[in-house]
């Protein structure tokens, strides 16, 4: 059974709509998991699953994404899920997605979870994946990815990876007290330390929205950047400092995040705005991960 979980919060319901309809025939199984959205929106999204017969929780606040994953993780696990597909509710499968990455997995009986290639909803570009060659993390896209085989990646991100239940018997499912941000990043670091592999599908392809906005900006050349709010900022700061204190973190994979928190710092300083707040909660987020202090902002 392919269990797809969903984490919603204030859903724009028409693309969540969608997102149930590309799924439809690819999973077996349809979870909700709601981080505290109110009414009318909530009422919207009753409805929807009814509609669609999706399982809803609703967690009644925001417990943060990791802690509702978890929650959906073990609602499909208690219905005998051998396999979890992790949704944002902003994604969407392209035809034969699922599929494309549980014909991955079950030819490799030792990877944890396999991840697709994404495509910006607005802008059309797509991403990357991130492979260990053992000396430095490097990113590379496919240029025929249509055609290309699956390959060892060095992690996935959530929204559209494919999870073998047994992998998250062994490995433990999210770090909750992370609240948001990096989870998937250390749970992918952590399930390789208990001997997975991790594989990404470039034949496999998600559409997905990454960050509230996309601004074109030139910095050396042409750039689409996504931007989040200044309180991401803090959860990015706070737990990419988190993953470089983990024991079982290689130190090639310590130094890439924490270069790319150097690099994130300039880049959002310079061109975006709010730059005084921005500032700060990076400095809290730097401050508090030194500490080790997790759980959400307070």
């Amino acid at each position: 059974m392919i269990a797809s979980i969903t984490i919603t919060y204030r859903p724009d319901i028409s693309a969540l709509r969608q997102q149930f309809e590309s799924l439809r025939g690819q999973v077996d199984g349809m979870w909700v998991i709601d981080n505290g959205s109110s009414e009318p929106t909530l009422e919207l999204l009753r409805n929807l699953c009814r509609e669609f017969k999706a399982e809803l929780q609703t967690l009644g606040y925001n417990s943060g994404i990791a802690h509702a994953q978890n929650v959906g993780i073990a609602a499909a696990r208690n219905k005998d899920a051998a396999h979890i597909l992790l949704m944002d509710q902003d994604s969407e499968a392209t035809t034969d997605m699922v599929p494309t990455l549980a014909r991955a997995l079950e030819a490799a009986p030792n990877a944890a979870a396999a991840g697709p290639s994404s495509i910006d909803q607005r802008t059309g570009k797509r991403s990357f994946f991130v492979l260990d060659n053992g000396l430095w993390p490097l990113q590379w896209a496919p240029a025929d990815a249509a055609s290309h085989p699956p390959l060892p990646v060095g992690f996935l991100i959530a929204s559209g990876t494919l999870m073998r239940c047994a992998a998250l018997m062994d490995a433990t499912p999210m770090r909750a007290d992370w609240f948001i941000d990096h989870v998937d990043s250390e749970w992918c670091l952590r399930t390789r330390a208990q001997g997975w592999t991790l594989l990404g599908v470039p034949s496999a392809v998600l559409r997905h929205r990454l960050g509230d906005k996309v601004s074109r900006i030139w910095f050396l050349r042409w750039r689409q950047v996504a931007h989040h709010s200044a309180l991401r900022d803090y959860y990015m700061f706070r737990n990419s400092v988190l993953i470089a204190r983990q024991t079982y973190v290689p130190m090639r994979w310590k130094l890439f995040f924490l270069s790319r928190l150097v690099q994130f710092a300039g880049f959002f300083l310079v061109f975006v705005g709010q730059r005084r707040n921005r500032f700060a909660m990076m400095a809290r987020g730097l401050c508090d991960g030194l500490r080790g202090r997790t759980g959400p902002w307070r």
